[in-house]
């Protein structure tokens, strides 16, 4: 029976209830024993009808990869007859996330996972669990995370988690009322206590539940020999805060069962039971567990056949502990030391250091090495700490801060170090110390600092094979600190500089003696990155030779395996395609990088190559392919804790979401892109929010509100812009009647020297807005039609409706029906096709005047969107259905579990009045043939 605990119970079985249709997460949080993992006990066995995985995170294996992950696959795998592998160490936040998805779809029933000990779940399975968690929003699923306040980085995952699930609560349990334990004693010693005694015990104890068990089971044989159980009162002796708890659970005790006891709570976590009595063999101990057991000081389960010790709580191993000598704890972890491997081998010995120990500290930098090479990123930061804190003043601890601050630079986890930088900045100058410190520098927004540091380290003499790879990793990092300051120049010449030292630089690890230092020899990764530094700022200095000559170079570099500077290379070269208006090249470029990115989503780039090739995907009227693709840009950035992606990755997300109407949608995804700060990789196209709101508003008829949203960007727009909100300007004053405004406006996109490019409608359209607005009506069509009939302006579908829109409107007061029918009813194919209901309506409503108006020509009877009913969601499952992938394979394309897409085909079937797939596909394939893309190679769903 759960005491004190009704309303949290019921908090969580409400949010149960509600995950059957939409799933939902709970964290409960509150200190050691106040009763979290009897309240998840007991909300277990209320779940009727949910298959309940439990899961009890390991403090000692909270900085391996993937452990929590590791025992929850095992847990889902004996759910089901399928089984999926094991996480790997190796393996992406992402990958291991497709793998839970995948071990939940396996399971015939709604799924609930209960990890209990948040805090000490490893970061990178909160990652992987997020990942999950954010999409089984849309079938039966519930996650219960409970965990102490305030416990670290794994814990503020799942807080966030369930704050931003629309079905998720935060309970926070508090320590038991007098009234609470009047109930408990009650139950405890078969008969009521006094308030003032229960205001007693509940003082001895803070309220804590566990406590109260404790104290109140000790004292039952005290409360029988009572005369009677009114006047019964607590012994003063007990009335102490924890130590009277644990004193009164010890107490009268066999020194074996305190032994017991001890030796259990200074291992701390879960141990076999032939370990641990070999550890009490070689301590020279008689321990007796049976009756530590009984008494509650030691739990025991059974795992994969084999019985394991653990403390019954925490907060009774902590109150053990606290009361042996340090020699006594020293000697136990020492010999557990002795007894066991790997990595719990070391980390006993770590406890046990008691002296300052070189030999350790060496071994825990080795460690630390060996872990990073195979890729154990999390396991290799934890030792890499432990050596920092180990360390003693002078040589040892210098070293162990280089060591620490190179694993940082290798394995991208810089954040983990940022507290230790000042005392980095105090180290004495030396090549690894700058070479840390630029990119600590970099990434805390200490650009000047940087600068400074990384030019006077490549200014100094190298006379070793570790200095001279140093110097020339730091001559390659700094183009980009460069292009942060926009001193393109200085890009060019320092990339001159880097290359000489690269060529001078060792090209094998082994000829570098330092095993911290071996792994910067990548010659070919190096290069790759300076090459895309060097065609940005190329384009943007306006030396065509040398851009030309450095796309050739990157052509032939880039034959090699993939990697993550291949991935860094291709988007920052994608980019300079898309501002200098080779589309083409940019997406060729972008998709071979999207599916790069897959295999190595640490590159610096991930976050930001999806987000271009989303736009890019909308450029060419891909429009469901590219909110697929920007959606999953937000989701990843979020679940990759790549935030420097996330303001570009939403801007990106409001251009379908714009054309389609969704004016609402578009504001509030911009509002918290605006809110995000871009990291040291910029930004893409500062442009995309005005333009955005600029399409949002002419969507909806706005013409003034259009004018509007490119306010703004006649101020702040770079010099790079590819005025894509010019567009939309000329289109609005145009639309307003402000002719002489807009024809001012139009001399600029015919000015050579600014990089405006007909992305959002063509110069010919542009010149026909303006005609128009002059009343130059038969110039206008002139121009309106040599824009429809240009197959350059064909190859951007959108604006190429747009403006066979303005034609047939026109062409249809001119009393050319016939023209206007054709032209209409081709743009209202490619509306129907892009889902933009706003402009098929005005299509829809220019031939229903025409057929008013009695024109001879056929008029199109098709005139709505068959998929206007379908959510932005449904509609990128029916194009990936159209374009004949499986469940699965959707699945994995949107980063969602096959049970969500399911649920996605029923609603989509329903909403469409269709009974089969075979029928959604061949209403697809209509609607999309009536207007197929020109020039546009075929389907490129993956």
């Amino acid at each position: 029976m759960l005491i004190g605990r009704d309303f949290p119970r019921e908090s969580i079985l409400t949010v149960a209830g509600r995950a059957l249709l939409e799933g939902g997460a709970v964290l409960v949080t509150g200190e050691p024993g106040l009763g979290k993992t009897t309240l998840l006990a007991d909300v277990a066995t209320r779940l009727d009808g949910w298959a309940v995985v439990r899961v009890h995170a390991d403090s000692f294996e909270s900085d391996l990869g993937y452990a929590t992950v590791e025992t929850l696959v095992r847990g889902l795998n004996t759910r089901t007859a399928s089984r999926v592998r094991a996480p790997d160490p190796t393996d992406s936040a992402i990958t291991v996330g497709r793998l839970l998805l995948d071990a939940v779809d396996g399971i015939g029933s709604p799924v609930a996972i209960l990890i209990d000990d948040a805090q000490w779940v490893d970061e990178a399975s909160a990652r992987a669990l997020r990942f999950t968690v954010r999409r089984l929003v849309d079938q039966p699923f519930l996650l219960i995370a409970a965990t102490r306040p305030n416990a670290g980085n794994a814990s503020a995952l799942f807080d966030g988690l369930a704050a931003a699930l629309p079905n998720g609560a935060r309970i926070d349990l508090t320590p038991f009322t007098v009234d609470d334990t009047q109930e408990l004693a009650n139950r405890i010693l078969g008969h009521a206590v006094s308030r003032r005694t229960a205001a007693r015990l509940t003082e001895a104890t803070q309220g804590s539940p566990l406590l109260l068990n404790v104290l109140l089971v000790q004292l039952r044989e005290s409360f029988a020999e009572a005369l009677h159980p009114a006047g019964w009162e607590i012994p003063i002796d007990a009335a102490v805060p924890l130590s009277g708890a644990v004193a009164a659970a010890l107490d009268g005790t066999d020194p074996s069962v305190r032994a017991a006891a001890e030796v259990v709570a200074v291992l701390r976590d879960p141990i076999p039971v032939p370990f641990y009595g070999t550890i009490a063999d070689r301590l020279g101990l008689v321990v007796d567990v049976d009756t530590a057991i009984e008494r509650g000081l030691v739990a025991s389960k059974v795992r994969d056949g084999v019985v394991w010790l653990e403390p019954a709580h925490a907060i009774l191993a902590d109150a053990i502990t606290a009361d042996l000598l340090v020699a006594r704890r020293v000697e136990i972890h020492r010999v557990a030391a002795s007894v066991l491997s790997g990595h719990r081998a070391l980390r006993h010995r770590v406890e046990a250091a008691d002296r300052a120990d070189p030999t350790l500290v060496a071994e825990l930098m080795a460690a630390s090495r060996e872990a990073a090479e195979l890729g154990h990123a999390g396991q290799a930061m934890s030792y890499a700490r432990s050596a920092v804190h180990l360390s003693t003043a002078g040589d040892e601890r210098e070293r162990a801060l280089i060591e620490i601050g190179m694993l940082a630079l290798r394995t991208r986890l810089h954040e983990r170090i940022f507290d230790l930088v000042p005392a980095i900045e105090e180290l004495r100058p030396s090549p690894p110390r700058d070479a840390i410190l630029v990119e600590l520098r970099t990434l805390t927004g200490n650009i000047s600092g940087a600068l400074a540091l990384g030019l006077a380290l490549q200014a100094a003499p190298a006379t070793s094979a570790e200095e001279r790879v140093l110097r020339a990793h730091v001559a390659c990092a700094l183009p980009m600190v460069q292009m942060a300051t926009r001193d393109f120049g200085s890009v060019l010449g320092q990339i001159d500089i880097a290359r000489s030292f690269l060529a001078t630089s060792p090209t094998h690890p082994d000829e570098v003696a330092d095993p911290a230092v071996s792994w910067l020899v990548q010659p070919r990764e190096e290069l790759l990155r300076l090459l895309g530094w060097l065609i940005t700022a190329a384009s943007h200095m306006g030396r065509t030779e040398l851009l030309a000559a450095s796309v050739d170079e990157l052509d032939t570099l880039l034959d090699g395996p993939g990697s993550p500077a291949v991935v860094d290379a291709l988007v920052s070269r994608a980019s300079v395609f898309i501002r200098l208006g080779d589309i083409d090249r940019a997406l060729d470029d972008l998709e071979r990088a999207n599916d790069l990115i897959r295999l190595f989503p640490s590159s610096w780039t991930a976050g930001h190559g999806r987000s271009i090739y989303a736009h890019v995907l909308f450029l060419l009227g891909e429009w469901d392919e590219s909110v697929t693709v920007a959606d999953t840009a937000v989701a990843l950035a979020l679940d990759e804790t790549d935030l420097s992606a996330w303001p570009i990755a939403l801007t990106v997300s409001t251009l379908v979401r714009a054309g389609r109407g969704k004016g609402r949608a578009v504001e509030e995804r911009l509002a918290s892109a605006g809110e995000a700060r871009p990291g040291i990789s910029g930004s893409y196209d500062t442009d995309l929010p005005f333009i955005a709101r600029a399409e949002a508003a002419r969507a909806a008829g706005d013409r003034l509100t259009q004018l509007a949203a490119t306010e703004p960007a006649t101020r702040e727009a770079a010099a790079s812009s590819t005025l894509g909100w010019l567009t939309y300007r000329i289109d609005a004053l145009a639309a307003l009647g402000r002719s002489d405004e807009a024809r001012a406006e139009l001399a600029v996109c015919d000015d050579r020297s600014r990089l405006w490019r007909p992305y959002y409608g063509s110069l010919s359209w542009l010149e026909g807005r303006v005609l128009e607005a002059e009343g130059h009506a038969d110039a206008a069509i002139t121009s309106y039609l040599l824009a429809a009939d240009s197959p350059a302006s064909a190859r951007l579908p959108f604006p190429h409706a747009v403006t066979m829109l303005d034609a047939g409107r026109l062409l249809a007061t001119e009393g050319r029906h016939p023209e206007a029918v054709d032209l209409l009813e081709r743009a209202a194919a490619v509306f129907r096709r892009l889902g933009a209901a706003d402009y098929l309506a005005r299509c829809t409503e220019q031939l229903e005047a025409l057929r008013r108006a009695g024109a001879e020509t056929a008029l199109p009877t098709t005139r709505d969107d068959p998929f206007a009913d379908l959510t932005t969601r449904e509609r990128q499952v029916a194009h990936a259905l159209a374009a004949g992938m499986t469940n699965k394979e959707i699945a994995e394309h949107l980063y969602v579990s096959v049970t969500t897409v399911n649920f996605h085909v029923r609603n989509i079937l329903a909403k469409l009045r269709i009974s089969s797939r075979r029928e959604l596909r061949s209403l697809a394939r209509a609607a999309r043939d009536r207007s197929a893309p020109s020039g546009r190679r075929p389907d490129r769903t993956r």
